[in-house]
């Protein structure tokens, strides 16, 4: 997990990785989240992938920036 401050946080996916033939922008997924606070439990929070973005010539060079949003209150599916 990435924090791209104003774009947001982003996982980053090797651009030979075979999870891009999994994934497209739309798609709501149940993730596992981790605080830094042990104390705290682990959440599933629905997230959307909002952005699947090639970095061609920035910091992460041929990475794709797979663009996440966490959904509104904690995913009742546990």
């Amino acid at each position: 997990m990435w924090d791209m401050s104003s774009k947001g946080m982003c996982v980053l996916v090797r651009e030979d990785s075979d999870l891009l033939n999994h994934m497209k922008v739309g798609d709501i997924l149940r993730l596992k989240y981790y605080t830094t606070e042990s104390s705290k439990p682990v959440e599933f929070l629905k997230t959307e992938i909002k952005h699947i973005t090639r970095d061609e010539r920035g910091r992460f060079k041929d990475v794709y920036l797979v663009g996440l949003s966490i959904l509104e209150g904690q995913d009742d599916n546990q």
